[in-house]
């Protein structure tokens, strides 16, 4: 995207959030009389965060906590940057601003009458793909964090949040913790606990609690958390079956007919049909799993595992996805070329702390990245699904390229 389409994203998201209000881009003294300033940071051509002017505390705190997706010296430079914010001075800086003037209620509005409290926000947004959604931090003028708010403006986002709150509700009545309802002061995982979900002005809004990360919280990503997953796993009850009477099997056989290129749907279905081949007697444990579980979605804190984004929450899984998941992730974060440009052939291995191997091993990798595949499939054809075509035809090739070997699903 250019510079300025970049810009007319946020402007829009922000208009969105303050209905038939005048948004204008201004520098910093020019919002007299505006209800609200918002400043850009780092700025306007690399935007990550728009924070409120004029407010010093929220706005370190809305810097502090956003940083998921941060490597330890950055969160370690972001929490230097927050404490000189929370002083005021370094605002003068800030000078890529929008200024919002008019208009009616606000999404601030809503929240403080949902909360029962005065609120600010802070606004993320993603680069342009088709899960983008705006983000939230609802915060008191002070600063104490409030409220997380993801916000559905796309049929794909709602989607998303509405998948995410049935996880929550699931979740928060099963998992001991403090959200849930057996409680348990010795729990090791914590989802957020859902406030609210609900529709403002044609948007979709999904309201969780704050978690207790920031930007120095402990984020390990050596050492997945294994007892964590094997937690989650098991939390509706685990079946075991053979890969083809599975309602897993069925979901994924069925889904070649949702993909709209005819070419691509052949060509999923024919890697679908040989990978059934070769391990449909397979039995395997089918239960749980967070479907984005990656080091930069949790975060220690008390010794209890924060979790959080669960849009792809889902039941009736293989065993191992989650492990495969934040270890392929994560490795091609650091990897020199393109993503699924190789088959990764150490997977099986990574496996093997949950006792899969031989066989059941290798049918869970390409099972995982036939999932990860049918993902991609499907968001690619979003109107902004562009920017993930390169890595779905590549993803689909590999699949295609590297076929399962005719003795790989004997071994049960």
């Amino acid at each position: 995207m250019s510079g300025e389409d970049v810009r007319r994203a946020w402007t829009e998201a922000v208009e969105d959030l303050w209905p038939d209000a005048r948004v204008e881009s201004a520098g910093p003294g020019e919002a007299a009389g505006a209800r609200r300033e918002l400043a850009f940071l780092p700025d306007a051509r690399r935007p990550r965060l728009l924070v409120p002017a004029g407010l010093p505390r929220a706005a370190a705190a809305a810097l502090r906590r956003y940083s998921h997706d941060l490597g330890p010296k950055q969160r370690a430079a972001r929490g230097v940057t927050a404490a000189a914010v929370r002083t005021g001075l370094p605002e003068r800086g800030l000078k890529d601003r929008l200024v919002v003037t008019g208009g009616g209620a606000s999404v601030e509005d809503h929240l403080a009458e949902l909360l029962g409290r005065p609120v600010v926000v802070s606004i993320g947004l993603g680069s342009a793909r088709a899960n983008r959604k705006p983000i939230l931090q609802v915060l008191s003028p002070r600063g104490e964090p409030v409220a997380f708010v993801k916000v559905g403006d796309t049929g794909t986002a709602r989607d998303l949040l509405a998948g995410e709150a049935d996880a929550l509700a699931y979740l928060n009545a099963r998992l001991p913790g403090p959200a849930g309802e057996h409680a348990d002061r010795h729990a090791r995982l914590h989802v957020p606990r859902l406030l609210h979900h609900g529709t403002w002005h044609g948007l979709d809004l999904l309201v969780l609690e704050p978690l207790p990360t920031g930007a120095l919280g402990w984020r390990p990503r050596g050492r997945a958390p294994l007892d964590e997953m094997r937690t989650l796993f098991e939390v509706g009850g685990v079946e075991r079956a053979a890969l083809r009477d599975s309602g897993f099997w069925d979901a994924l056989t069925a889904s070649p007919a949702q993909v709209l290129d005819d070419g691509q749907r052949d060509r999923f279905g024919d890697v679908i049909e040989t990978t059934g081949k070769a391990y449909g007697d397979l039995a395997l444990d089918f239960g749980a799993w967070h479907g984005d579980w990656t080091p930069w979605n949790m975060a220690w804190h008390r010794g209890v595992l924060r979790l959080w984004d669960w849009e792809r929450f889902a039941r009736g899984v293989p065993n191992g996805f989650d492990l495969l998941h934040y270890r392929l992730q994560e490795a091609m974060r650091t990897a020199s070329g393109p993503p699924y440009a190789t088959w990764p052939d150490t997977a099986p291995t990574a496996l093997e702390p949950l006792g899969l191997t031989g066989a059941a091993a290798q049918a869970t990798v390409r099972l995982y990245l036939l999932e990860l595949c049918r993902r991609y499939l499907l968001a690619a054809q979003e109107p902004i699904g562009g920017p993930l075509r390169a890595d779905t035809e590549r993803l689909l090739e590999l699949l295609r390229s590297h076929p399962p070997r005719p003795d790989s699903g004997r071994n049960l």
